[in-house]
């Protein structure tokens, strides 16, 4: 490896430290702010229990529940920053017309990330609690620690934010080349079937759940096939165009 290399990863790693570094002041400020409204935040993510009660077993569990509270406040309130923070460090190593779809897309990313929370909170997260807690088949009566039970529904949620960025990441992968529509199309039976494995390890294991995150992951996947598709023509267009006046 050449200097001139050694350079440019050491650069790499640098503005990548700087990119981190920005991201978690945001989310440490949002959260800071998001602490004020603990007991709100708390109070929506402990809607779908219903009129079950959390307990917390530890002196610190009550506090660490805010900061729990708190911290997923600040992660979605930062995380538009968080998706531009990334965009930026993509940024350099692509084309100017490249960059312009980049930055294009994170109004929908932001879109996308946002939906994915709410799905998951409003229909996914209360059938997912009503089948797990059913197991106690009444001999058992539920008695959640707080702590824990806001580990789950933060994970749960974000994840599933994450998960619908799925139209996001295959646009900006076509755009950028390194996949196509004809590959996707080609292949579709394969992504319905990860798409069923993903479903079926997010969510328990009966029908309606992994239906009700199965179909919308369908849509998602086919409303970026049918996007790509509409990219693919317009671009074959323009090169025929092209080639035309030549």
């Amino acid at each position: 490896m050449t200097k001139k290399e050694e350079m440019d990863i050491l650069d790499h790693l640098d503005e990548l430290r700087r990119r981190i570094i920005i991201c978690l002041l945001a989310v440490m400020i949002c959260s800071v702010l998001a602490y004020m409204k603990a007991p709100e935040i708390i109070g929506i993510l402990k809607a779908p229990l219903g009129d079950i009660d959390l307990v917390f077993i530890t002196p610190a569990e009550g506090f660490m529940t805010r900061i729990k509270a708190a911290f997923f406040g600040g992660v979605v309130f930062a995380s538009p920053l968080i998706f531009l923070q990334t965009m930026l460090f993509i940024a350099p190593a692509l084309y100017k017309k490249e960059k312009i779809i980049l930055f294009s897309c994170l109004p929908f990313v932001v879109l996308l990330f946002g939906s994915g929370i709410f799905f998951g909170y409003q229909f996914l997260l209360p059938m997912t609690l009503q089948y797990l807690l059913s197991f106690g088949d009444g001999l058992m009566a539920p008695m959640l620690s707080a702590s824990k039970y806001f580990s789950f529904v933060t994970g749960f949620t974000l994840g599933l934010g994450l998960v619908f960025e799925l139209p996001m990441v295959l646009l900006m992968l076509s755009r950028f080349g390194i996949i196509n529509y004809k590959m996707l199309a080609k292949n579709r039976k394969y992504m319905i079937l990860l798409i069923a494995v993903v479903s079926a390890l997010i969510t328990p294991p009966d029908a309606i759940s992994q239906l009700a995150v199965g179909l919308p992951l369908l849509f998602l996947f086919e409303l970026s096939l049918s996007l790509m598709f509409i990219f693919y023509k317009i671009t074959q267009r323009r090169s025929i165009n092209t080639n035309e006046e030549l």
